[in-house]
């Protein structure tokens, strides 16, 4: 029979399922950190280059003032020599019209200075995130890629160790056992009390007897596994004792 290889071979499944689990996770997560770090870094370059261009712009602003400022004078100073009424108002429409784009461009100046100051708050955010991911990584990501090596190279001793089992089973019944582990996960499971393990339903008594007589592969009706006999500890345990007669 086949049956005891099967367990053992499912022993050896649980015991990869559950490390590939372990191994998944760990690369899973370390992957999240690298990926969040990159992105943080993406992202403060992103916020220097605006900031940048946010300053470029303010500097180009603040010398637009500088340069109306000093026409405003120079047209201040013809102001005074201006001979007539009529050159005198044209100087002053000038020297009011640079005013009001002072005034605009200062405003402008103003807005600038707003957003460079919330890009600057986020920025700093994003420094911290990269500093918190940073400390993470540098002290994890060894342990973690250690710890991802060692469960890889322990998933390559069992895949022999399974392989070297599955030379015992028939390839008939290994076929039967992977297609039912493709669809239930657990291939082979124990009827105690007469109920399957698996699906928790009650076998019935001929087809239970069977199971314990061993002699051939039985499916649970209901979940489609195989099945084998597990013995009821409890009820040997609760067999009453025989009181020794006194001597």
């Amino acid at each position: 029979m086949d049956i005891e290889q099967l367990k053992q071979l499912q022993d050896v499944d649980v015991q990869i399922a559950d490390i590939f689990q372990e191994k998944n996770a760990l690369e899973e997560t370390l992957r999240n950190d690298e990926e969040a770090f990159r992105v943080a870094e993406l992202t403060v370059d992103e916020f220097n280059k605006n900031y940048e261009q946010l300053e470029s712009e303010k500097k180009a602003k603040e010398a637009e003032i500088q340069q109306t400022t000093e026409m405003i004078k120079r047209w201040d100073a013809r102001l005074k020599e201006a001979k007539s009424g009529r050159e005198y108002q044209a100087f002053m429409r000038e020297i009011n019209g640079a005013k009001r784009d002072i005034s605009e461009i200062e405003n402008a100046v103003l807005k600038i200075m707003e957003e460079l100051d919330k890009i600057d708050s986020t920025r700093n955010d994003e420094k911290h995130k990269i500093e918190e991911i940073g400390q993470r990584l540098q002290q994890t990501a060894e342990q973690s890629k250690t710890r991802i090596s060692l469960l890889a190279k322990r998933i390559q001793e069992l895949e022999v160790q399974k392989n070297a089992i599955a030379k015992n089973i028939t390839p008939s019944m290994l076929s039967m056992y992977e297609q039912i582990k493709k669809q239930r996960q657990t291939a082979i499971v124990g009827v105690k009390k007469s109920i399957c393990q698996g699906c928790h339903v009650n076998i019935p008594p001929q087809l239970f007897n069977e199971v314990i007589m061993n002699s051939k592969i039985i499916l649970c009706p209901h979940c489609q596994r195989i099945l084998y006999y597990v013995e009821d500890t409890a009820v040997e345990e609760q067999k009453p004792k025989r009181n020794k007669k006194a001597v």
